[in-house]
């Protein structure tokens, strides 16, 4: 049997008709692919057009508002909005903008429908009313079923607006309406206290305006909280002791922290809240009236009031954490000379060295021996501090410091 041959022109002829075929085959299986693979959701960004674009096909405007600098709106173009899923879904289901909320006409929009967290996603109909709307960063499944919710009338929030203002004020709508607040990034708050404000006083103990006002409310200076403090002894015979504390505790913890993390008025703050909680009784008021106490006397810096305020607070609350009482017991190391009170932080330094025995709780357990005079002791716990450290490869130089001190006394 004859076999045929080709030479070497021939076979450079098929090499070539071989690669032709491949990359014609390539190119069509390209075509044949889902729409999207390689790319993202195809985004204009002329917001007149999109409006009438929607007013001509009735498709919902899906508006993605970013700025520059927001790392989640990043993330997004980066992985949700180029997954192929989210590319088909919302290419053939809506008109699709992105706009700079930062930049014209994003600023006008920003302020028309209150954009005021990066992302946001708003989902709005050709006359330019917001259906549905969501924010934050989202995986797959999130953004389809916020965009799911927005073409079904019963989930949007649109829908529930109506509902709200046709008078409807069952609780459970209130707390499934003022939670899409929420998840929208809108102020369900400042929406929860306009609906307080319009209810009579008496009435605040019933199902629905207790509701909203136990989750929603947090301002000791409000009505609404006023009228409960003046009344606890009736909330109590109706709601029950438990949960008018709860919410008296929970409503001035609230306010405390807003206070500790402002940078402004810090002290005129902490002092108001102070005169507002003094003559206030219930489950816990004692223990944060000295946590208020403690902060405000270490923020202006009376040392001798702090002092005070922390033993009587580890004493009244039995503190176990290691971490708590080692930073109280630095800060005595620090600013504290009344020996009986130095005595007292050291116990509570040698507890957390018992119960975490880290390098830098020893080495607040050395200082206060040192401070207290016991020399020798204060110098091979330090020691013990600088070994566990180097063996768990941290930097020593603070507590090799502390040694030089403690041995050239």
């Amino acid at each position: 049997m004859r076999f045929r041959t080709f030479d070497r022109s021939h076979w450079m002829d098929l090499t070539i008709f071989n690669e032709l075929s491949i990359m014609k085959i390539f190119k069509l299986f390209l075509l044949l692919l889902p729409f999207g693979l390689f790319g993202q959701i195809d985004f204009a960004e002329n917001w007149d057009e999109a409006i009438s674009q929607s007013r001509m096909d009735g498709r919902l405007i899906f508006l993605h508002a970013y700025a520059e600098w927001c790392e989640p709106c990043k993330e997004m173009d980066d992985y949700t909005f180029s997954d192929l899923e989210v590319t088909n879904y919302f290419t053939k289901r809506f008109v699709n903008v992105k706009l700079d909320m930062e930049d014209y006409p994003g600023v006008e929009l920003a302020e028309q429908y209150s954009i005021a967290v990066f992302p946001s996603y708003l989902f709005i109909n050709g006359n330019g009313e917001v259906i549905h709307r969501g924010c934050g960063g989202m995986d797959t499944e999130e953004l389809l079923q916020l965009a799911e919710d927005a073409q079904t009338d019963s989930t949007t929030l649109k829908y529930l607006e109506q509902r709200y203002e046709e008078g409807d004020r069952e609780v459970q709508f209130m707390l499934e309406y003022l939670g899409l607040l929420e998840e929208s990034c809108l102020d369900a708050e400042r929406f929860a206290s306009g609906y307080l404000n319009g209810i009579e006083l008496p009435s605040l103990s019933e199902e629905t305006p207790w509701e909203v006002f136990l989750g929603y409310q947090w301002d000791i200076y409000s009505r609404e909280f006023k009228y409960l403090v003046q009344n606890k002894a009736e909330f109590e015979n109706s709601l029950g002791q438990k949960v008018v504390d709860a919410k008296l505790y929970d409503t001035y913890l609230f306010q405390y922290q807003e206070i500790f993390e402002a940078e402004e008025l810090h002290d005129f703050g902490m002092r108001a809240l102070l005169h507002a909680i003094k003559d206030v009784t219930f489950s816990g008021s004692d223990t944060l009236r000295l946590m208020m106490n403690l902060h405000h006397s270490e923020y202006v810096e009376s040392w001798s009031e702090y002092a005070e305020y922390a033993i009587e607070l580890v004493g009244m609350t039995q503190l176990d954490d290691p971490e708590q009482l080692n930073e109280l017991a630095w800060k005595f190391y620090l600013f504290v000379d009344n020996r009986n009170q130095l005595e007292i932080a050291s116990s509570w330094a040698q507890q957390a060295v018992d119960l975490q025995p880290e390098p830098s709780i020893i080495d607040t357990y050395a200082s206060l021996q040192f401070k207290l005079g016991n020399q020798k002791e204060a110098i091979e716990l330090e020691k013990q501090a600088i070994a566990l450290a180097t063996e768990l490869y941290e930097d020593t130089t603070h507590y090799e410091y502390q040694l030089k001190r403690f041995q050239n006394r």
